[in-house]
């Protein structure tokens, strides 16, 4: 159990990680019921921590990301973490499989190993780790019915994520990053020039 004082700030920031840096999920997660609206931001407050520690961590990416990997594992995370508090409680409450989030997790670091993908069958193993794995930690959240609804949450975490890739080419050119398959540019006569050229 985890102190209830301790919790309401812990949900509370998670909140504020949400609001300032996603609109869209603060809006649509705000119509969910209490408990599963403050478990949802606690889950996009881990999502944006783990991206952000690959993002901008630097040189030190790495040892960030394993020593994030252990906090966000621990039933009792450090008081003063408090995105892995509320996590914790929200892993637990709605009985959020540990291995999703350890794929995450994995997902996340392979931007610090790997700048391109050569097929779109790549891509989709990469799309499953960073963003399937998220629709399937939602479900546990906002619930489902029958199993047969996991392949589709599958499906549109990969789909969403080459939305994402595409509307963020640019973005990702800048950090040095080419998502779109080098096989799909060839097939349509394209090169890293044409990106580089915008």
């Amino acid at each position: 159990r985890i102190d209830s004082r301790l919790l309401e700030r812990a949900y509370a920031y998670c909140e504020s990680v949400t609001a300032i840096n996603s609109r869209s999920f603060h809006l649509a997660s705000g119509l969910l019921p209490d408990g599963k609206r403050r478990a949802a931001r606690a889950l996009y407050a881990f999502c944006r921590v783990s991206d952000d520690i690959v993002d901008e961590g630097g040189g030190e990416s790495k040892q960030e990301l394993a020593a994030w990997r252990a906090t966000t594992s621990l039933v009792h995370p450090p008081e003063e973490d408090l995105v892995a508090v509320a996590w914790a409680d929200a892993r637990l409450r709605y009985d959020i499989p540990l291995r999703y989030a350890e794929q995450l997790l994995d997902g996340v670091a392979t931007d610090l190993e790997k700048d391109r993908y050569a097929t779109i069958d790549e891509l989709a193993q990469y799309s499953y780790g960073v963003a399937s794995t998220v629709g399937l930690m939602s479900m546990h959240i906002i619930g489902y019915s029958d199993e047969e609804a996991l392949p589709y949450a599958i499906k549109l975490g990969v789909a969403l994520q080459l939305t994402n890739i595409l509307r963020d080419i640019a973005e990702d050119w800048a950090r040095g990053r080419v998502y779109v398959p080098q096989d799909e540019l060839a097939h349509f006569g394209l090169c890293e020039d044409d990106i580089a050229a915008g």
